[in-house]
């Protein structure tokens, strides 16, 4: 069966490396073959032998500590370099048709676009400044030329990236690696399929079959809805190899039958897992991720014959982590709280608002007033098989440690993991609490 594609650093937490060194080896056929893995760790794919250790870790938005911007060419490089098989991929759709690489609606927080226009600075400690829209302003001509800022709020060197930028950036490097692509808008993904096409890694392979396409369920409820896509059904008449994972939030249950859409993506081979954001025990959404675990039990209904057997979710370790404080950053009339974490809630920045704790905008997803996202042993303990986080770089070496993340197994030849220098490199994260002794 045809390989995927030599892959590496995405969204997930768990595919490969991404040194030059290992820039030869070929991936598991990991989204389409029938393959039992024994070891602790997996790569994302249909059919899995469950150990109950998390099988991959997914970069957010791609690395951004030391002065490295988010999402921006050398933050995946860096992350690449890390040994983080999956990055997580922020896509918008600009006025213009291009497909700008930016986490939030607006453009503030992460880029110069108040200095370069005259106007108030956004500052993501209050909420206020100038904050334009992205699907609202032209790439050419405007975001083109705005520069990044890094965890600090420092302005780089770099401009804002597009979609075909950055996987142009991977084949030029040589890089292996798997993204995922997390749509803002839902208006950005054929366009995204499109601009893809002719787009290939430095193996050759199509960007089509190792960028997923993550896309938030209540889009497209139903197998027939989406294969009913035109981007879709070229892909399917061109042979390409599609990769896709529903995401499930819980605002879903009131709109439409989730049970029903996971079970009928469940038997589709394109496939390969889904998001399932349970926000706490015997929330909404429980009754999904329980299905999931019925089925790498064996015991579930399909077992047989489900195509994937694995979920993931979102870990949330607080936006205030990184080196921010007075010193890096002008927080304004806004006072960085004593202690980053609240009865375990954590700090996330909110658009034109000040950061809030989680907990308090988790409203009715919850049903003890407590976003669990934010403890990574109640997302181990729920049974998730890839997590994305801010922080896969700790996660990595804790894990490690506990025995629980042995990457022997996402290389073909199962014999070497990634090197460990660069795994301990000029990146190695320093958290604000030792900034501020």
């Amino acid at each position: 069966m045809k390989p995927l594609s030599p892959f590496l650093a995405a969204v997930l937490l768990p595919i490969l490396s991404i040194s030059p060194t290992y820039a030869a080896r070929q991936p598991y056929d990991s989204f389409f073959a029938d393959i039992e893995v024994s070891g602790e760790i997996s790569i994302l794919i249909q059919h899995t032998t469950f150990k109950g250790d998390v099988l991959e870790m997914l970069m957010k938005t791609s690395c951004r500590w030391n002065g490295t911007a988010e999402n921006s060419r050398d933050s995946y490089f860096r992350t690449a370099e890390a040994g983080v098989e999956c990055i997580e991929t922020d896509i918008h759709l600009s006025s213009d048709g291009y497909l700008p690489m930016i986490h939030d609606t607006g453009l503030g927080r992460e880029t110069d676009v108040g200095e370069q226009t005259g106007k108030p600075a956004y500052n993501p400690f209050t909420g206020q400044g100038y904050n334009p829209s992205v699907s609202n302003s032209s790439f050419k001509g405007f975001i083109e030329h705005l520069h990044l800022r890094d965890e600090g709020g420092r302005v780089r060197d770099e401009t804002v990236p597009t979609l075909p930028d950055i996987v142009q950036s991977i084949h030029e490097s040589g890089m292996n690696v798997v993204l995922q692509l997390d749509f803002k808008d839902k208006d950005a993904v054929e366009p995204a399929y499109w601009q893809l096409k002719n787009l290939t890694n430095a193996a050759g392979v199509p960007a089509n079959e190792w960028c997923i396409y993550k896309l938030q369920a209540t889009w497209y409820r139903t197998p027939e809805q989406f294969e009913a896509l035109p981007w879709v059904q070229d892909a399917f008449a061109s042979g390409v190899q599609l990769a896709f994972i529903p995401v499930y939030n819980p605002i879903d249950e009131v709109h439409f039958d989730t049970m029903a859409s996971l079970d009928a993506f469940l038997e589709t081979n394109y496939t390969i897992s889904a998001e399932i954001e349970l926000f706490s025990p015997k929330g909404p959404l429980q009754a999904l991720q329980d299905r999931i675990m019925a089925l790498k039990s064996g015991s579930g209904k399909g077992a047989s014959t489900s195509k994937f057997q694995t979920s993931g979710i979102f870990y949330s370790p607080g936006e205030l982590v990184t080196p921010i404080s007075s010193k890096f950053f002008d927080t304004a009339n806004y006072s960085l709280p004593a202690d980053l974490r609240v009865n375990n809630s954590v700090y996330v920045y909110q658009e034109n608002a000040a950061p809030q704790l989680i907990d308090r905008i988790a409203g009715n997803s919850t049903v003890d007033g407590h976003d669990h996202r934010s403890d990574f042993s109640w997302i181990l303990s729920t049974g998730y098989d890839w997590v994305i986080t801010d922080t896969p770089d700790d996660w990595d070496v804790r894990l490690k440690a506990q025995g629980r993340r042995n990457l022997k197994y996402m290389l073909a030849d199962g014999k070497d993991e990634p090197d460990q220098k660069l795994a301990s490199g000029w990146y190695k994260r320093r958290h604000a609490r030792d900034l501020l002794t």
